[in-house]
Formats: structure tokens, C-alpha cells, sequence
């Protein structure tokens, strides 16, 4: 099969050459996060759940899944759910299959469950949220065995490797609080990570829920603050050689005790709502100043929405080039789908790619159109990825 692949080299500036770079990470806990995890879920759990029972994969899409903030009453030593976190689910998928029902609003709603167990240490799914599901009915023309791989829509996917500095270091930032810092200190999983870089130095501007059950007053939340911010700078400064600043919970007032308390860990327990797309690409950053996408990956299907696939066959394809191809330093890879087409056939595949001389020479030509040629081969090893939960899309 010849494919429509195109290699371009990369002019101007990089990344690390602009003099203004911001990059966004919202941890797991935020409730866009939330959102994009449970949908992802569900997806994962529908899927499974028709393979095991019926034998095929059924087309589903359950990415419109919002969250409603509850109420608290809290302050210094404990506090009260006033009011639950409402998530709702919608969405829309096959109800039945040559006669046996599908279970699709049980299904949801446990895998919202599982999700929220799985990933926050407060956040009783149970006690804390009204979980609902509003799954529909497909359309008639969309409700068929999604063995098949064709594209379900005309859209692309975008993404670029390697991350830049300030990009590597809000990432694992974010991820060291969200896995390591939270064991050593009283705080919850809604974490967020803001970078800015500028003349040559990296500020980190961190907001951190403490929760309030283990902060008895004042006092104990300057000192538990003051020293999960000094963790994460000397963490933080390890990330890049420049200049590193770290800021935590830059709102709090003490002389008013507006600070950051929680009961549950998410800010979504009172007046912070959520929505699936909200938060990470699937590259696990917000980078404004990257080329990107718009589609919310999380909860569509695996095996033939193009705005789930195509967005992480980009990474994956823009990790290889670089991995693989001598000389290539970055790699920004761009998948167009046309509705009908063959997965593995694009309307376009096209890569820019920026060399350690600056130029595009025919061999490197030649070895990042292989790479391509060989992901898009391959493309079904994207659904077995993402089904067997390896990759975090978010």
C-alpha cells in the first residue's frame, strides 16, 4: 500500500528559542481530570464487557461526561459534604446485541466508581457523589460491530516529541505530587501545575489542596505548606539546569484563613465544576505554544474514533522519529482521517521535523516516512494499547 505521507523540516525558532513558553498540568484529582478518567473508564469497561459477553466490540462514544460540584462546610480540623458532586454521563452506545441486553447505565456507573476509588484516597464515590447516567441509544448507522477499521469521522490528531524543558518539568512536577509527595504530607490529588518560562528561568505557580481534617489551624497549615513547597522546589530543581522557582497556593490569605482546605482532596466538592477535553492533551500537558488538537480522547472508541486514535498514534509515531531517526532532535507528527477511509490509510500523514544540522536531508526523508509507514501499518496495536489501560491519555 502507498500512503499519503509527507515529510517537512521544521523553520524558525524551536520551542526552547521563543522567548515567552507556558505550559499547563492539571493533576488527577482536578475535575476536569476526573471527568476524563471516568470516561475513559466507561469506555474501557464497555468494551471489555462486549468481548467477553458477546464476543465482538460494539461502537460507543462516552466523552460528554460532566461534573457538577457539590457543597462543603469545612475550616481548620474537619468539616461536611453539604452537598454531593453530581457527575453525569452521557453519551451514546449499542443497548443491544442480536437480542441480549446491554447493560449500558449499570456498566457507566460502576466504572465511574471504579475510577474514583482507584484514584483518589477521600473522594468516596458512595458517600461523596450522585453518580447518573444519561446513555443513549447510537444512531441507527452507528450502531455495528467495530471490528472493522475504518474512520468514523473526518477529524485529526496531532502531537510532538520530545517535551521541552518547561514542558518535561510541570509534567513530573505534577506527577511527583500526585505519586510521591502525597505520601509524605496532608494533601489531596487536585493538583495543579502552571509553568512559565522567561530569561532563562522556570516559575511554577502549584496549587495544592491540604485537607482539612489533618490541619488543625493556622499555624499547621503556613508550616505543612511552607514545607511541601520547599519539597517541591528542591524537587523541581533537579528537572531542568535553569533557574527553577516553585510558588504553592500563591491565593491564600491567612490573616482571613482563605486558604486551600479540602475534605476530600478535589476541588470539586465545592464550586469547581468539570468536563471531559477540558484538561491534558494526550501528551499529558496543556502546551499553547504547540500545535494541538481540540478532540476530547477520553471516552470515545478505541478502534476506530480518529479523534482518540489518531491523536495518540501522533505521539506514539513522534516519539519513534525521534527514538529511531539519527539526527532528527524534534518531531511534530499530523494525521488527517477522511470518514469511511481505512484507518491505516489517511487522507494525510505528514511529519515536521527539526534536525540537529537544520536540514532535511533524503535519508532522514526516507527513515521518518518509514516511521510513519510502519505506525500507521500497525494502527490496531493503538486499540490493544489503550484497552489494556498501558497509556494514560490525560
Amino acid at each position: 500500500m502507498t500512503r499519503n505521507i509527507v515529510v517537512t523540516e521544521a523553520t524558525g525558532p524551536s520551542i526552547e528559542e521563543i522567548p515567552v513558553e507556558i505550559v499547563e498540568r492539571k493533576g488527577i484529582g482536578h475535575p476536569d481530570s476526573l471527568c476524563d478518567g471516568i470516561a475513559e473508564r466507561i469506555s474501557v469497561d464497555y468494551t471489555r464487557w462486549c468481548q467477553e459477553n458477546l464476543g465482538v466490540m460494539l461502537h460507543h462514544n462516552f466523552d460528554k461526561v460532566q461534573l457538577v460540584a457539590g457543597e462543603v462546610d469545612l475550616g481548620y480540623g474537619g468539616g461536611e459534604m453539604v452537598k454531593p458532586i453530581l457527575i453525569q454521563i452521557a453519551g451514546r452506545g449499542v443497548p443491544s446485541w442480536k437480542g441480549q441486553k446491554i447493560p449500558l447505565d449499570e456498566i457507566a456507573v460502576e466504572a465511574a466508581k471504579q475510577h474514583v476509588r482507584e484514584t483518589m484516597r477521600r473522594l468516596d464515590p458512595d458517600q461523596h457523589m450522585d453518580i447518573k447516567s444519561y446513555v443513549g441509544r447510537g444512531a441507527s448507522e452507528l450502531q455495528y460491530v467495530v471490528d472493522r477499521v475504518t474512520a468514523n469521522d473526518t477529524s485529526f490528531g496531532v502531537s510532538h516529541w520530545p517535551r521541552s524543558g518547561l514542558e518535561h518539568a510541570v509534567y513530573e512536577t505534577a506527577q511527583y505530587i500526585n505519586y510521591q509527595l502525597i505520601d509524605q504530607f496532608p494533601i489531596g490529588e487536585d493538583v495543579k501545575v502552571m509553568g512559565m518560562r522567561r530569561n532563562g528561568e522556570l516559575i511554577l505557580t502549584v496549587a495544592l489542596p491540604f485537607l482539612a481534617t489533618e490541619i488543625e489551624d493556622r499555624a499547621a497549615y503556613k508550616e505543612a505548606r511552607d514545607a511541601a513547597q520547599a519539597a517541591v522546589q528542591v524537587y523541581a530543581s533537579k528537572l531542568d539546569p535553569r533557574k527553577v522557582n516553585v510558588m504553592v497556593n500563591t491565593a491564600d490569605d491567612l490573616e482571613s484563613d482563605t486558604v486551600y482546605l479540602t475534605l476530600t482532596g478535589t476541588s470539586a466538592e465545592m464550586g469547581d465544576d468539570g468536563a471531559v477535553g477540558r484538561g491534558n492533551r494526550v501528551n499529558g500537558v496543556i502546551a499553547p505554544f504547540r500545535s494541538t488538537s481540540l478532540e476530547a480522547a477520553c471516552g470515545k472508541n478505541p478502534i476506530s474514533h480518529v479523534g482518540k486514535v489518531y491523536n495518540v498514534l501522533a505521539l506514539s509515531a513522534a516519539q519513534e522519529i525521534v527514538e529511531r531517526v539519527n539526527d532528527v532532535q524534534e518531531a511534530t507528527v499530523y494525521i488527517l482521517s477522511q470518514i469511511g477511509a481505512p484507518l491505516d490509510a489517511p487522507l494525510m500523514a505528514t511529519a515536521l521535523v527539526r534536525s540537529a544540522n537544520g536540514r532535511l536531508t533524503p535519508t532522514i526523508e526516507g527513515d521518518v516516512t518509514g516511521v510513519l509507514d510502519d505506525k500507521l501499518a500497525s494502527v490496531h496495536n493503538v486499540r490493544n494499547g489503550i484497552l489494556d489501560q498501558e497509556m494514560c491519555l490525560f
